[in-house]
């Protein structure tokens, strides 16, 4: 594997708050990492600063295959192959399920016009929404909803997907279906994946290196077996989550 997108030096203030302190990561081609945090902890304005949402304080350097994401707007960096969710779905309101995949795909040069609603239609199959196709969006469960979101990142052809909570809000047999669909896209498409996510079980079972946060500081890097052993992980969420306890008794 070789490096896909490399972070250095990622600092954010908003006010008095410094939100995000010298952040560094290098995510390798094909990786899925996970962004292990309690709320506040910064995962959110990482994947805002990331994909131009937010401009970083001076200094930083973030570079996606070769590419430095500075100063982009959020569309240059999806066109260069950056896609991603939300922890609130934000569904185009008005629109078909299939015209909400559409919209998704319209940046990308490999689809046009009968080629784009065919793309929509695989891609909605494949997360489990075949049939839904001109239903309109609004009808859709907060599960389905979850799953169109997904569909509408992958409908770019994105090189990199950044998923922000995919399973909040999800039964444990939904969970199960995504995390499976999350696997399916990283092999067959040759996907690289950073994941946010607080269902703990299901984020430990999917990811294969963990980057832990505390107050929007870096706190251990690795697999997901040392960061539940890793003492400072262990000081810094036994008493806010007890299911990294519980992870780290059964790893």
């Amino acid at each position: 594997m070789s490096a896909l997108l490399e972070v250095e030096n990622l600092n954010k203030h908003f006010g008095g708050l410094h939100a995000l302190r010298d952040f560094a990561c290098t995510v390798q081609r094909g990786e899925i990492v996970g962004i292990l945090g309690p709320n506040g902890a910064g995962k959110t304005t990482l994947y805002n600063l990331l994909t131009g949402f937010i401009p970083p304080d001076p200094g930083a350097r973030i570079v996606f295959d070769g590419h430095s994401l500075l100063r982009r707007p959020p569309y240059r960096i999806a066109a260069l192959g950056i896609s991603r969710t939300f922890q609130l779905c934000r569904p185009f309101a008005g629109l078909t399920v299939l015209e909400n995949v559409v919209v998704g795909a319209l940046g990308s040069q490999r689809e046009r016009g009968a080629d784009l609603q065919a793309r929509g239609r695989e891609l909605l199959a494949r997360v489990g929404l075949a049939g839904r196709e001109e239903v309109p969006v609004a009808v859709l469960s907060y599960g389905d909803q979850r799953r169109l979101e997904i569909a509408r990142a992958l409908a770019a052809r994105p090189r990199l997907l950044l998923l922000d909570e995919p399973f909040a809000g999800l039964g444990s047999g939904e969970m199960a279906d995504l995390s499976a669909l999350i696997r399916q896209v990283h092999a067959q498409e040759g996907l690289t994946v950073v994941l946010i996510e607080h269902k703990l079980r299901e984020f430990m079972s999917l990811v294969q290196r963990v980057v832990a946060l505390d107050f929007g500081a870096v706190i251990a890097q690795g697999t997901p077996e040392e960061i539940v052993r890793n003492p400072a992980v262990v000081e810094a969420y036994i008493g806010r989550d007890a299911e990294v306890a519980e992870a780290a008794h059964a790893a």
